[in-house]
């Protein structure tokens, strides 16, 4: 079972970071969490607006495997992007869309003016 606990602190910590976007492997290998539990909470983060989730399109090139594109749709399969790297033409599917999370900037911008409450 996942602490979510350990996820969140992770998320909040990077809020305040200059970490533009990062990867469910980054959280689970930073926690010691099974990558797929780790993916749920990051999702379920997504779905209370702390995250924002994206697609990262990477070129299929043996020698290339560069990022081609970020998208916010999932559904984009059948489509083709060509690398600005190698200039292969791709048609995108699902073993080429990696899921990448970026902090919500609202949410960046409350953690990095949270003061310590004093009671």
């Amino acid at each position: 079972m996942v602490d979510r606990w350990d996820v969140d602190d992770y998320v909040d910590t990077i809020a305040t970071m200059p970490i533009r976007r990062f990867y469910p492997t980054a959280v689970a290998k930073s926690t010691g969490l099974p990558l797929h539990d780790v993916f749920e909470r990051l999702l379920l983060l997504a779905k209370d607006e702390k995250l924002l989730l994206h697609w990262e399109i990477r070129c299929p090139g043996y020698e290339c495997t560069r990022n081609m594109e970020i998208v916010d749709d999932p559904n984009i399969a059948g489509q083709t992007v060509v690398c600005g790297i190698c200039g292969d033409e791709v048609d995108i599917s699902p073993d080429i869309m990696f899921p990448v999370f970026e902090v919500n900037p609202k949410y960046k911008e409350r953690m990095s003016k949270k003061k310590p409450i004093n009671l």
